[in-house]
């Protein structure tokens, strides 16, 4: 940790508590480096103290210190709740709108050719709003065509997030901005919340899943994958190999969708760059 950042950290810890130290920002570092591959760099110590810190005083923990001592067993239950704190979970419907624009007219074409099989995946899905989006599409483009096989794979490496996603309840605001066709597939609650259901709910499947462990279960291949704003989070390397082994699971001509700062270097992968931004294809 840089000099001023640990002084700016330890006084605030010092007078707020729990204390925290450089050498809790390197465990902590560490520790997730190793599990997802997210890298926390010495400027992210404020934001390391703010998420952990409440978790350290609900265990009565005065000092991070004792916190890592809890954590010595590495297989410890207690380092998932670490990485859901540590991990960021923002998403909402249709962000990005121009890969559904992307992902529309790619079904459209498929189900043209008389592809009756359909596999996407959401590989990053956070709290689930885009593979119910993904969902959604799909459903409203198969209206009318029974003989399609569709389903969506949504993973991700937050168990806690899963459990919600899989729920399918969202705030007024997370569906205010919906398109028309997606409408009907929320349905209102009493409490003013509205639920996931309909074809959308019946398509999706939620796993827990990391990008960066060893054996990946998932076979393909997908006609899409959206991995988007997650590999901005790791080491170089680690970029590399996952578009890699995303690029496999697809098939010639399916769709891959980074997020908008991310970008696939091809050489050596069986995907090329498209005119849509962040978006590859497989050949």
């Amino acid at each position: 940790m840089t000099e001023p950042a640990l002084r700016d950290i330890a006084a605030a810890s010092s007078a707020t508590g729990p204390a925290f130290e450089a050498r809790d920002m390197r465990f902590f570092a560490d520790g997730v480096r190793q599990r997802i591959g997210v890298v926390l760099p010495d400027a992210k110590a404020a934001l390391v103290f703010r998420r952990l810190a409440p978790r350290v005083r609900e265990l009565g923990f005065d000092t991070f210190a004792r916190y890592r001592e809890h954590l010595a067993d590495p297989h410890d239950a207690e380092w998932e709740r670490v990485v859901a704190l540590l991990t960021t979970n923002h998403s909402r419907f249709f962000r990005e709108i121009h890969h559904f624009k992307l992902l529309s007219r790619h079904l459209e074409e498929a189900f043209g050719r008389g592809v009756k099989r359909m596999r996407l995946w959401s590989a990053a899905c956070a709290a689930g709003q885009e593979p119910y989006s993904m969902a959604m599409l799909v459903a409203h483009l198969k209206q009318g065509r029974p003989e399609i096989d569709a389903r969506v794979l949504a993973t991700d490496v937050d168990r806690t997030v899963l459990e919600a996603a899989a729920v399918g309840r969202y705030a007024p605001e997370d569906v205010g901005h919906l398109p028309r066709f997606a409408r009907p597939f929320m349905t209102p609650e009493a409490d003013g919340t509205f639920t996931v259901t309909g074809t959308p709910r019946d398509l999706v499947r939620f796993r827990y899943h990391n990008l960066i462990g060893g054996e990946w279960p998932m076979r393909g291949p997908f006609d899409a994958i959206f991995c988007r704003n997650v590999l901005i989070y790791l080491a170089p390397d680690d970029q590399t190999k996952v578009i890699k082994r995303l690029a496999r699971l697809l098939k010639v001509g399916g769709i891959l969708c980074l997020g908008h700062s991310e970008i696939a270097r091809t050489e050596d992968m069986p995907i090329k760059r498209i005119e849509v931004a962040s978006s590859y294809v497989r050949i």
